[in-house]
């Protein structure tokens, strides 16, 4: 698990949606930037949001297989016994 339960190209992905979304209107097509970079931003944007969907999906279908839950933590528990070595117990 990282710090972002695994989901840094979710974040890196939905980043990069963002500022291309911020951007966009900036850009709107005027005398100094032409069309073309109008439908540059047609079709970036959507893909990158779509890109952003399919990789939460993906990583939540993984972390669902592999049994990783998110909402609480691990069922092990470390436990000491008398002659001082550790077992794993389930709580």
């Amino acid at each position: 698990m990282g710090l972002v339960y695994n989901h840094l190209a979710t974040l890196v992905c939905a980043v990069f949606a963002s500022v291309l979304t911020l951007l966009w209107p900036m850009f709107a097509p005027t005398p100094i930037f032409p069309q073309v970079l109008d439908i540059f931003f047609i079709m970036a944007v959507p893909i990158m949001w779509f890109l952003t969907i399919v990789c939460f999906v993906a990583q939540r279908s993984a972390d669902w297989m592999h049994g990783q839950d998110h909402s609480h933590k691990s069922a092990k528990k470390l436990v000491y016994t008398s002659d001082g070595k550790t077992t794993n117990e389930k709580s």
